[in-house]
């Protein structure tokens, strides 16, 4: 510490966690990136790992190098805090942070507290960034001007940093802080670090010789500040927070700076001549100099309280020689005049001066929802305006086919039994794989479907099993299980699942439809299907017609039937054109976001959409009345057609089977689009069902993690004497198991009387247990005795040879009572607030003297450890920590003995 004695506050400390896998998944499943955008993406990603590496996890200098370090994560945590969002169920990333105040114990580490939140990984951090602050402005050396500017200027920057966490930190931090991270805290914090922003534009002030006037002012606002900083440091929520160091100097510096205030008063009323308030000043200062040099370290503050004994004897050798004024009461003077110079400087953003977002090319969660809504507004005007399309399309084939067109138009023209029309259709269902085709593309639709229903079937398992083990553990242990309960957590991932469950059944109900249309179409696929021989032979044949066809009607008809292909060209290319257009909204979104920080999605959409689409609407419409002119021509030149054909039994036979080929031709298409389309979204769903079932299994491993530190707090606070494992709301443990019976050995309160030096060392001992029928004798073995609690041991004189002590053979049984951990011992020493006093003995080296301990504590971490261990269903997880525990006590008996036993023959 400096000769100013300027108080640092301590870092949180964690440790490092790997962000590369959850942020990539969690990217990769809500952005659509392309493969470059992914390659910077996963650069970013791997710098924001290293840079967390850097700012939490590695020993920072106090060095402003070091606080760009932190602040530029800082930064960076804020800049993806709308992009990127870390929570337990979106991105599952554990953040351990330990309380900056608590020194931890030797059987337990520091407390700490472990979420799921971005949120809380921030509020972490800017609490670093405030102590780091706090590190650098105290250690200038404060010799310059530059060194007391820059410290100034730190503290009023630290001070900021935690007024700003005062007032959000409830809102980042979703369950109670640890206590360094509580409102009150943090506001004792900020006024500490104001009132040293203060000291150091005073010590300026100082070194600036600056008139008393001033410097009344400024040391007078000092000591308030002090005094607000130990007022706020006296509360009862943080009063058992600090370190004696840290009450003593803010008490001390309060008086200090309370006497420096008077002694440049009166200074002022040297200079006046007004000796009476002089002397009464200088008293008052001597008196809170006296009080604050208790507090404050050697060398704080030592040359203003020095020059104010000084002050005072020179005025009172003037007072009594010279003046003889009366000397004034104190509390008739006036209040000294204050100038608040420091204040907590607002935290700003960016931190840091320069800095750049990793993740620039990521928008904001807002835009890029806004994004999608435009996506889905687009692509359902898409659907809606090709469906016409189709629709259409569909209706005009249905009428053509009723009216056996174009196939009649080349009965009329041939005698061929197979139409020119019918076997360029049958050519094209032969080259898109025929009937074989659909029926492989049908074979695999099941294995598609099944693919997707697993992984969602396995999705699942993993919340009901988390669920379950949550359920479990919060029925056992009650109110003390105090973590978010998974119904809380999994309602967004249920619902998630219940919407693919949805679209997979919709996808089924449509995989039926396009079946049945298959089966009703079949016998004109199949018949297209085959060659043309075969082809030929299953059309009967026609009968001499009586149409010619250089006819009127047939050659108008013809004309229509090259209008109809145009249409569909036509139509074609309007699809293609309507999938192909490309529109960024991005830019829009963007600025929109920033000139009033609220997006209107919807009207923003429309308007893009009509600034793009309107065209392609327009030729749809057209494209349909262009149809039903045509079709309406078709029909009236078809009746003129069809008076003039000479009709037949056979001919109508030959057109029922041309107008089921051509129908058939229509389907063929049309089924194969439909289960291509369906094919292509079975496997375009399959990697969003894998990415969400990696989004719960990330969610599951951080529940997990987050379980098991609770279990091991829980142990650690009933091992401390914190309360049983069992919770008031009557779980499994809130009923500790039965106590063991007491030992059959005598145990008193009194030491026992030794026995006289004639005793031979294997004699029975009175009052012992006799030895099991059939017992072997153990012969006397030099060797320390291990003392088991609950074992009489007789008190053996020194000199005399120690008897052989049965030693109680380890049974994995973990109802036994293994006294474990510090408090098995009866003259341990435990230090205070961890485990109670041992009680106290009468004679300290009746070292065979055993008091039975209570064994409540450890039957209860007995029990939670059955319960952990019982949820993880693992036997030799018990078995060895049954070991460990006796090997613990084992050793810990035998180096007390020992050391009992040194003491004793030293003593003798």
């Amino acid at each position: 510490m400096s000769q100013y004695s300027f108080l640092a506050v301590p870092l949180k400390s964690t440790h490092d966690v790997d962000l590369v896998k959850p942020l990539t998944t969690y990217i990769d499943s809500v952005y659509n990136t392309t493969d470059d955008n992914r390659a910077e993406v996963t650069e970013a990603v791997q710098e924001l790992n290293k840079l967390r590496s850097k700012a939490c996890c590695q020993p920072l200098d106090k060095h402003q190098s070091a606080l760009d370090i932190v602040t530029r994560y800082y930064d960076q945590l804020v800049a993806i805090e709308n992009k990127i969002i870390i929570s337990a169920t979106q991105t599952p990333v554990v953040f351990k942070w330990k309380d900056a105040f608590d020194k931890g114990s030797l059987f337990f580490s520091k407390a700490s507290l472990s979420i799921s939140d971005g949120s809380f990984e921030r509020a972490a951090v800017l609490f670093n960034c405030g102590a780091l602050m706090s590190h650098i402005a105290a250690s200038q050396p404060l010799l310059t001007d530059e060194e007391m500017k820059t410290a100034a200027k730190l503290f009023q920057q630290s001070a900021g940093v935690f007024a700003r966490l005062k007032d959000t930190v409830l809102g980042m931090v979703q369950q109670d802080p640890t206590p360094d991270l509580m409102p009150d805290s943090l506001a004792a914090l900020s006024a500490i670090m104001l009132a040293q922003a203060q000291e150091a534009i005073y010590i300026k002030a100082y070194k600036d010789k600056m008139k008393p006037s001033a410097l009344v002012k400024i040391s007078a606002q000092v000591g308030d500040f002090y005094q607000d900083a130990q007022k706020a440091m006296n509360r009862d929520a943080v009063k058992g927070l600090w370190e004696k160091e840290w009450v003593h100097i803010v008490s001390g510096k309060t008086m200090g700076f309370q006497a420096i205030s008077q002694m440049h008063q009166a200074e002022i009323n040297a200079e006046n001549r007004e000796m009476g308030e002089q002397l009464s000043r200088l008293q008052e200062a001597v008196r809170l100099s006296e009080m604050a040099a208790k507090y404050l370290p050697p060398g704080c503050l030592s040359e203003q309280l020095n020059a104010i004994s000084k002050l005072y004897t020179a005025a009172k050798k003037d007072n009594d020689f010279i003046y003889h004024e009366r000397i004034a009461d104190f509390r008739s003077l006036p209040a000294l005049p204050r100038a608040a110079l420091a204040k907590a400087l607002p935290v700003t953003y960016p931190m840091s001066p320069r800095f750049k977002d990793m993740f620039s090319s990521v928008v904001p969660v807002q835009v890029h929802n806004a994004m999608q809504s435009y996506e889905s507004r687009k692509a359902e005007l898409v659907n809606i305006e090709t469906g016409r399309l189709r629709e259409h399309t569909q209706l005009m084939n249905g009428i053509l086919a009723s009216l056996n067109l174009p196939a009649a138009l080349d009965d009329a023209s041939s005698m061929d039994t197979l139409p020119e029309s019918i076997k360029q259709k049958s050519g094209k269902v032969k080259q898109a794989g025929g009937i074989n085709e659909l029926q492989r593309l049908f074979s695999e639709l099941p294995g598609l479907y099944k693919r997707n229903e697993e992984i969602l079937d396995e999705t699942n398992r993993m919340l009901t099993e988390e669920k379950e083990s949550d359920d479990n553990l919060r029925r056992q242990f009650g109110t003390k299980w105090s973590r978010m309960s998974s119904e809380q957590l999994t309602g967004p991932l249920l619902q998630e699942i219940g919407k693919y469950r949805g679209i997979l059944h919709t996808a089924s109900n449509a995989d039926k439809m396009v079946r049945e249309k298959f089966e009703a179409n079949r016998p004109a696929i199949e018949m297209l299907s085959k060659n043309e021989v075969e082809l030929r032979g299953s059309i009967p044949g026609q009968t001499q017609h009586a149409v010619e066809g250089s006819s009127e009607a047939v050659s108008k008809l013809r004309a229509l039937m090259n209008q109809v292909q145009e249409i569909k060209v036509q139509r074609e290319k309007l699809e293609k054109d309507f999938k192909d257009v490309r529109s960024d909204i991005a830019n829009d979104l963007l600025k929109a976001l920033a000139e009033s920080q609220i997006l209107n999605e919807e009207q923003i959409s429309k308007e893009k959409i009509q600034q793009i689409y309107g065209p392609l609407k327009d030729q749809v419409e057209a494209s349909i009345k262009q149809q039903d002119h045509i079709m309406a021509e078709v029909q009236t030149w078809n009746n003129r057609f069809t008076s003039e054909k000479s009709g037949s039994g056979t001919g109508a036979e030959r057109e029922r089977v041309l107008k089921m080929l051509a129908a058939g031709h229509d389907a063929f298409l049309e089924l194969k689009g439909n289960l291509e389309e369906g094919t292509k979204f079975y496997n375009d769903l399959t990697p969003i069902l894998v990415r969400l079932q990696q989004k719960v299994s990330d969610f599951s491993f951080a529940r997990q993690t987050e379980k098991e530190d609770l279990m091991r707090q829980m142990q650690q606070n009933i091992v401390s004497g914190g309360g049983s494992g069992g919770g008031s709301g009557g779980g499994a443990v809130s009923t500790p198991p039965p106590r063991p019976p007491p030992p059959a050995a005598r145990t008193s309160v009194e030491p026992p009387i030794p026995p006289p030096r004639t005793q031979q060392s294997l004699q029975a001992v009175p009052g012992a247990p006799p030895s099991a029928p059939g017992m072997p004798q153990i012969s006397p073995a030099p060797q320390v005795p291990v003392m088991h609690p609950g074992y009489y041991q007789q008190h053996v004189p020194y000199g005399q040879p120690q008897p052989f002590l049965y030693q109680p053979q380890y049974q994995p049984n973990f109802a036994n009572p293994y006294p474990t951990f510090p408090g098995a011992f009866p003259n341990y020493q435990q230090p205070y607030g961890h485990f109670p006093p041992p009680p106290q003995q009468q004679n300290p080296f009746a070292t065979g003297y055993s008091t039975p301990q209570p064994q409540q504590q450890h039957y209860e971490v007995i029990l939670v450890t059955q319960m952990f261990l019982k949820d993880d269903e693992s036997w030799k997880a018990q078995t060895f920590l049954g070991l460990i525990f006796d090997l613990f006590v084992m050793l810990g008996e035998m180096i007390y003995s020992s050391f009992v036993g040194f003491m004793l023959r030293r003593f003798h």
